[in-house]
């Protein structure tokens, strides 16, 4: 045969074939740039932690599972902290389930309890069902809201909450309140 040996000839061909696994390695894992463009793979994940930081607010995010389909991430079991950058609010959240859009950075949670911190005080909060919009800064509880800081007890069938603090209440709103 032309004169090569055939340990030569298995040499070369598994020479090219390690580089051509190389070349598809190479091409497969080169993570440059926005790989998902706004979009996660689909994928399950348990203690999921995150922090970001949304209009000025820190958020801190546990979750017990999440888990996403490209756009949306559902979770269980979720503990959110939100504080301004200076401090002058705060709040712990717990919402025993929600989900996370992240095209169009919307959050919802359902079965919530929190507590939100002021500079007079604290404000214990309890609703079904909120609705965040991140690019409006704004909570939406369609599905009622009840709010009390011991001594003052108002519910709302819905409720609206803004950036600013103010709080809106409609569809039968309910007050009570303790004189001392």
């Amino acid at each position: 045969m032309l004169g090569v040996s055939r340990g030569k000839i298995v040499s070369i061909i598994t020479v090219l074939m390690i580089a051509l696994i190389g070349v598809y390695l190479k091409r497969d894992l080169a993570l440059t740039g926005d790989v998902f463009r706004n979009k996660l793979p689909p994928m399950m994940v348990e203690r999921l932690e995150f922090a970001r930081r949304i209009n000025g607010m820190e958020w801190h995010i546990k979750a017990e599972n999440a888990e996403s389909d490209g756009e949306t991430v559902r979770a269980s079991s979720i503990d959110i902290k939100a504080a301004d950058i200076d401090a002058s609010r705060s709040a712990d959240v717990y919402a025993a389930r929600g989900a996370f859009d992240l095209v169009s950075d919307k959050m919802w949670l359902y079965n919530i309890a929190g507590i939100v911190y002021l500079s007079g005080g604290s404000i214990d909060i309890a609703a079904s069902r909120a609705d965040y919009d991140m690019s409006d800064d704004v909570w939406f509880f369609s599905e009622g809201i009840s709010a009390s800081d011991g001594k003052i007890h108002v519910t709302g069938r819905v409720g609206k909450i803004e950036s600013s603090g103010v709080v809106t209440l409609g569809k039968g709103v309910h007050a009570s309140w303790q004189l001392e």
